[in-house]
């Protein structure tokens, strides 16, 4: 079974919980998880593939438009980000949808998920190999993305221009030391990771901005 956000809101024991998979998923992850959870109204031509070796699975924690994502993944990288920038589509198990606008909560074995409905994905582990990293200056910076404020510090080369160099990177851009603000159910949540990569193109700006302001303002929700 997947690991559930721990939350303080209110509705957490009622809705937090669903495991019906009735209630209306709010967004456009609802055709795709209706589809899952029947699977009589799956494509008839649909293959299996073939039994493999079995690659790591990481937990998986994603925010999208109006949706919190938990579940599962196949790691085939040796970083979550460079697996979100070299694929556009991945599939997640033992998956729990929560609908941001009402906190209801709803269940499937598996869901497939685009790279561009992705707007942040907390990625606490792995780190990736050590003797591949290059030396790089650490930057405070703030990202809107719709309904979500991130803060975190963006890493670029020195002498580089931080938000310069981003706009030239691929377009999944992880942020360390981090935090994301949102509202679940109209109750102020704050979830904090050592790394939550954001999707540049999804962004409405990103700004550099002082030490000071990388602490978020809401309930605490720490996952590690």
């Amino acid at each position: 079974m997947s690991p559930d956000i721990p939350t303080s809101s209110p509705r957490a024991g009622h809705d937090w919980h669903d495991e019906g998979g009735r209630l209306a998923l709010v967004g456009r992850l609802q055709d795709r998880l209706r589809v899952v959870l029947n699977p009589a109204r799956r494509s008839p031509g649909t293959s299996v593939p073939e039994p493999g070796p079995e690659p790591e699975e990481v937990e998986f924690i994603a925010f999208t438009e109006d949706c919190l994502i938990v579940g599962r993944i196949s790691l085939d990288a040796d970083r979550l980000s460079d697996m979100l920038n070299a694929h556009e589509e991945f599939t997640l198990r033992d998956v729990v949808v929560h609908g941001l606008a009402d906190g209801r909560s709803v269940r499937a074995a598996e869901v497939p998920v685009s790279r561009a409905e992705l707007v942040a994905v907390l990625a606490d582990r792995p780190r990736g190999d050590p003797a591949r990293r290059t030396h790089t200056l650490m930057h405070p910076v703030a990202v809107q993305s719709g309904l979500y404020l991130v803060h975190g510090y963006l890493h670029a080369r020195p002498g580089a221009e931080p938000l310069a160099s981003a706009r030239w990177r691929r377009s999944m851009i992880p942020l360390t030391d981090a935090s994301i603000e949102y509202s679940l159910g109209g109750v102020p949540q704050l979830a904090t990771s050592r790394t939550i990569v954001v999707n540049r193109d999804l962004a409405d700006w990103m700004r550099l901005v002082g030490e000071h302001e990388l602490r978020g303002t809401g309930q605490p929700v720490v996952v590690r």
